[in-house]
């Protein structure tokens, strides 16, 4: 844990070293996802059955990593009502976000935006430090809403063999599980093997390796994001609570060690006081304390990082959140744990890391359409649009494509 000084080149320095330990974190995961994708892409199964057994320690026959779920039932218990809280919650979030093509009829002449659901989408869920059943339910009821009709899940062996995991599965209407994580799960989705049909994307939170993957095969199957290592900024002032604001920060540094978390105030006290409060339990993977002369100057370092998760714990924090375009979910004040977004907020917690927060979104309906024009045009319209199209094509110096525009004015 680190307290800095938020101003001039020591704050320019500690940015660019945040952003070159994203970056060199990247390549290094990147070089071994590579190797791993590259194997299942020559072997299939055969690579996934190989590489189960030398990184995990698992022995499963290619023929047998896909399996059928069987459905199971969970007695009633907190669990379960916890399960079906959150889906109710995560369907009336996102079902408004659900949309519709549009059509243009004009003379005798029609345009048509259609949009259509993915046909076939592969869900990672994470299964390195725990059952993420909550990163199931975020990517399922999104795709759903949509109208996918195909799910497939890919997850470790260990959580595809849990009760729980099964009985969320059947809430669904998955019926597969291809039982390989990591980058030789994501590469088996995107690519297809014996066992396997390909998805058309994939979406899903994962480490290091899961989000190098799908960057690697981002183009032959479409994905969500680079969704890797989870990162949190607190924004907080000298009102706030340093036992939550250290709370909030350990919750999303108990995912992995690869995880960052971050507080900037405008308080050298409120600093003070959250060291005290963060070292009184223990140590944490990368955690940094950044003070600066005023909150709004706290704002501009968060909008620089870009984090997945945006915590403002101020007097006025709705303010400040206005000035927080680049942030992937912010959470105001302190009853919204960003923890409580992970689960039964309602939003989605698959979010954009790594700086991508600066142009890219949370998982959504929208992630599960694909859309397509229609041009039906009369000879009417398509004459009296002709001359324009054929100056265009002359201009750029494509000689058929003016041609064939000029056969349609001279039929028309």
């Amino acid at each position: 844990m680190k307290i800095l000084r938020g101003t001039g080149a020591e704050l320019d320095d500690w940015l660019l070293m945040l952003d070159r330990t994203r970056a060199e974190t990247d390549l290094v995961t990147r070089r071994e996802a590579a190797a791993i994708v590259d194997a299942v892409r020559r072997d299939g199964d055969q690579a996934v059955s190989r590489l189960l057994r030398t990184l995990d320690d698992v022995v499963i026959s290619p023929d047998e990593i896909l399996q059928q779920i069987e459905p199971a039932s969970m007695e009633n218990s907190p669990l379960l009502d916890a399960i079906r809280s959150a889906i109710d919650r995560i369907v009336r979030f996102h079902a408004p976000q659900r949309i519709d093509g549009y059509r243009i009829e004009r003379e005798d002449s029609v345009l048509e935006h259609i949009v259509r659901p993915l046909r076939r989408v592969g869900i990672y869920v994470p299964g390195g430090r725990a059952v993420y059943l909550s990163s199931l339910i975020m990517c399922a009821v999104p795709a759903r809403l949509a109208g996918v009709t195909d799910l497939v899940v890919a997850t470790t062996p260990s959580v595809a063999a849990r009760e729980e995991f099964r009985h969320v599965c059947g809430l669904f209407g998955i019926e597969s599980v291809y039982r390989s994580g990591g980058a030789a799960g994501i590469a088996a989705l995107a690519l297809g093997t014996r066992s396997l049909a390909r998805v058309d994307k994939i979406v899903g939170p994962g480490n290091g390796w899961v989000a190098a993957a799908k960057q690697l095969v981002s183009g032959e199957v479409g994905i969500d994001m680079a969704a890797g290592p989870s990162e949190i900024v607190v924004i907080a002032d000298s009102a706030a609570d340093p036992a939550l604001v250290a709370a909030d920060l350990r919750a999303q540094a108990e995912h992995g060690a690869d995880s960052f978390a971050i507080c900037i105030t405008d308080s050298a006290r409120f600093a003070a006081a959250l060291a005290r409060a963060l070292g009184s339990s223990g140590p944490l993977p990368a955690v940094w304390i950044v003070v600066t002369p005023t909150l709004a100057e706290a704002v501009d370092v968060a909008n620089r990082i870009a984090p997945e998760h945006l915590s403002i714990l101020t007097r006025d924090p709705a303010r400040l959140a206005a000035l927080a375009p680049d942030c992937g979910a912010v959470f105001l004040g302190s009853p919204s744990a960003v923890a409580l977004g992970d689960y039964v907020a309602g939003t989605n917690h698959v979010l954009p890391t790594g700086g991508t927060a600066r142009f890219a979104s949370p998982l959504g309906v929208y992630d599960f359409y694909k859309r397509s024009n229609l041009v039906a045009l009369s000879k009417r319209t398509a004459g009296s649009i002709a001359s324009a199209g054929k100056a265009l094509a002359e201009f750029e110096g494509l000689p058929a494509h003016a041609r064939s525009i000029e056969l349609r004015e001279r039929t028309s």
